[in-house]
């Protein structure tokens, strides 16, 4: 009896452990940066279908400031003026806020989300989805950028990854 008090008290704790682990929107935003890093690569490195598209295991992404920077403007811009979509109100498009930021590219791609909670649901979310997942996959990528921003409504939490192939 004794040994099973046991084993529950620790998956108990096992339990708690994992849930302690998820990484909320509302954390500074370098733990989310690198909780996000860390599951898009952890993904990356398994290898993965996207849809109905097999991807092999690919190279792990860099996190870079400037594409970092450009999702942040993006998600605080959504954030305000309350739209979610790639292209801003003001016509632009990812690499236009992408090439804005300094970064120099030869490929760009980008990933949105509105609602998630969690640096996990966000992830889990666009790895669910076909678009989201094959950006996330995609071996010419080599740097990502994250940012997430939070409306004034409750719930209003706005992720942006952007991905660059930088130019040679």
């Amino acid at each position: 009896m004794r040994l099973l008090v046991m084993l529950i008290s620790v998956i108990a704790l096992g339990g708690a452990a994992q849930a302690r682990e998820a990484v909320p929107a509302s954390a500074k935003p370098a733990a989310v940066q690198q909780r996000v890093l860390q599951l898009v690569n952890e993904a990356r490195a398994r290898g993965r279908r996207c849809g109905s598209e097999k991807f092999p295991p690919v190279a792990a992404l860099t996190l870079s400031e400037q594409l970092t920077d450009a999702a942040k403007v993006h998600a605080q811009d959504m954030a305000r003026r309350e739209y979610f979509e790639h292209q801003a109100p003001d016509g632009s498009e990812p690499k236009d806020r992408v090439r804005r930021s300094g970064y120099r590219y030869r490929l760009t791609g980008e990933n949105i989300a509105f609602g998630p909670e969690s640096a996990e649901e966000v992830v889990a979310g666009w790895l669910g989805s076909p678009g989201h997942c094959a950006n996330i996959m995609d071996a010419r990528f080599r740097d990502i950028g994250i940012a997430v921003a939070t409306g004034r409504k409750r719930g209003h939490i706005y992720w942006v990854q952007e991905f660059g192939l930088p130019a040679r």
